[in-house]
């Protein structure tokens, strides 16, 4: 007889472990894995979701296991750190310049502590007990003039909200092995015990009700089919409603019964008391009809942030310290600030940072992206007096040189507005007087918003920042990829800092990405860096001989771009621009409006 397969949720905290348990499925003939990308709240989400759904053992790591064991039922499995992860991460840390610290519970500080001083090198250790003291610990470092910080999953997101560099301790394969042998024992363990379970949930399964079981404290210990289908469970969770009908039942020791709106629906609900729980079932009654809801206007043109991470501009040369004392300077202002610059230097990162700077409360940060709105939708905003519902926000308008014409005096007036307390960020790609003077730009939009400027250098103008860079991003990609490079080979690192990165930082980024999934070693060689290098250069030689078009958005936004590249080139002449695209002047004029 075909012996059964474990069928296993894997819960993971970061991308680079959804590969690495990827891999290791196709090697593991014992178990049937279905993987997920969850930390902390998120995995527990998705552990209450999948715990009636068959699963044998769930799978996770850190704390995010260690909050899944308190609210589900079935055997949850810890992927432990290891010594060797540890080993790899510090190997890594090494090659920073800054002084660095690891913060994180008992069974990582205690590990990194012994390698690190085996390996004779100075690194602070902090311990903490509970995730709530993250906080504390790093303002703490930080006030020291720590800027490296190597943890788990939690520690590593505070640091990056600090403004620090986190590195995240990631898990190799051997950790994931002891794993799934552990997960191996406890599902002969439990497996006779979920025969029965599996039985009693079938029955209640084939109800047509929705059913859900709530503990005296209003959290859902168990949901039927039915439930999970129609419901997320935090939304029901967090229904005032439905915490008032728990708390009256529990007081009456007595069914009731209660009318509530949940999912643009009315459902009947009957709650009757049974021992320490009560028990919810659900009938649906008479849909309600609801407005369009707030977002769906300018989806794909508008981004609406209520949190950001902070990002810092990383980099030590002249040029990039300048930009950090504006940042610095300008984030105590509400004057509108215009960022310009190469493409890839970084005018996203320095807008999202003086938004984090300047940031009071819960205001949003509102992303306009100027090559994709149509006046459709900003009157659409307009008439649902978007920019006065969010006044205290901040309007970052991405790319505003390739805004519209008729929408740039749009956008002055609604500049004007006296009511207005918005704060205003644009990002530029290129010489604005040219536009201005050829009369593409408007110059009032121009003088209202570039009150304040900043203008970030190329890269090939502060190379000295390269090495710096090159080590950000590889702590970054660990969690993404989850390989075990630490680092470049300095023959290697010489040919990235001759190379003049016409991409720039953004450029540089997508290389290192490349070299780190492409590495053979713990270090990328400098045969790697070169072979890849070659390729860039042959690329930019090829477009060279192309005309530059942005490929972005709709077709119609694609001809556009290219009818207004002809008539710069024909210097505003519609005649002569319309001869040559081979369509009349009215058809011209159609098209651009």
């Amino acid at each position: 007889m075909k012996e059964k397969k474990i069928k296993a949720l894997v819960i993971v905290p970061y991308e680079g472990l959804y590969e690495m348990m990827k891999e290791v499925q196709r090697e593991v003939g014992d178990f049937h894995f279905d993987i997920e990308l969850g930390n902390l709240f998120e995995g527990v989400a998705l552990a209450k979701e999948a715990e009636n759904k068959g699963y044998h053992v769930i799978i996770s790591r850190g704390g995010t296991a260690s909050m899944i064991q308190e609210a589900v039922s079935i055997p949850v499995i810890d992927i432990r750190v290891s010594g060797y992860d540890i080993l790899r991460i510090i190997t890594l840390v090494k090659g920073f310049s800054r002084k660095a610290a690891i913060v994180g519970f008992s069974n990582i500080t205690q590990g990194a502590s012994t390698v690190s001083q085996l390996l004779d090198l100075d690194i602070e250790t902090m311990t903490i007990t509970k995730g709530t003291e993250v906080n504390e610990k790093l303002l703490y470092l930080k006030s020291r003039g720590y800027e490296v910080v190597i943890g788990d999953v939690v520690t590593f997101q505070a640091a990056k909200k600090l403004g620090m560099t986190g590195v995240l301790i990631t898990s190799g394969k051997e950790a994931i092995m002891e794993a799934l042998e552990e997960a191996r024992r406890s599902y002969r363990i439990f497996s006779k015990l979920q025969q029965q379970v599996s039985l009693f949930q079938f029955v209640l399964d084939c109800n047509r009700e929705a059913i859900g079981i709530f503990n005296k404290e209003k959290k859902i210990v168990y949901a039927n089919q039915r439930f999970n289908k129609e419901f997320h469970w935090m939304t029901v969770e967090s229904s005032e409603e439905i915490k008032k009908l728990i708390q009256e039942t529990v007081v009456a020791g007595e069914s009731q019964m209660r009318t509530v709106h949940l999912n643009k629906s009315l459902w009947n609900i009957t709650a009757c008391p049974q021992e320490d729980t009560i028990v919810l079932l659900f009938e649906l009654g008479k849909a309600i009809q609801t407005s369009k809801e707030e977002g769906n206007i300018g989806r794909n043109a508008i981004e609406f942030h209520t949190s950001i991470s902070y990002i810092p501009i990383a980099g030590k040369s002249a040029g990039i310290q300048e930009v950090q004392q504006q940042v610095a300077e300008y984030s105590k202002s509400e004057q509108p600030v215009w960022i310009c610059g190469e493409k890839g230097v970084g005018k996203d990162t320095a807008a999202r940072l003086l938004y984090t700077k300047r940031r009071a409360g819960t205001e949003p940060f509102i992303v306009i992206n100027c090559d994709t709105i149509k006046a459709e939708q900003l009157k659409g905003l307009k008439v649902e007096e978007f920019f006065d519902k969010y006044t205290n926000g901040t309007i970052y308008l991405k790319n505003i040189e390739r805004l519209d014409k008729s929408l740039q005096r749009e956008f002055c007036q609604i500049f004007k507005n006296k009511n207005n307390k918005l704060k205003w960020l644009a990002s530029y790609e290129g010489k604005i007087e040219d536009k201005i003077k050829k009369g593409l730009f408007d110059r009032d939009l121009y003088q209202l918003l570039g009150q304040l400027k900043i203008c970030i250098p190329p890269l090939r103008e502060r190379k000295e920042d390269i090495e710096d860079l090159v080590q950000i991003f590889i702590s970054e990609l660990h969690p993404k990829h989850g390989n075990q490079v630490v680092g470049v080979r300095p023959d290697g690192l010489k040919e990235l800092i001759a190379y003049d990165w016409p991409g720039n930082v953004k450029q540089l980024k997508q290389v290192i990405e490349q070299l780190f999934i492409q590495a053979k070693s713990f270090y990328i060689e400098k045969d790697e860096v070169v072979t890849v290098l070659k390729r860039l250069r042959e690329s930019e030689q090829t477009d060279k001989t192309l005309i530059p078009i942005d490929l972005s958005g709709t077709l119609e936004d694609i001809e556009k771009r290219i009818i207004k590249k002809v008539l710069e080139e024909e210097e505003l002449n519609q005649s002569k621009a319309a001869k040559r695209l081979g369509i009349n002047r009215s058809t011209l004029w159609r098209k651009l409006k």
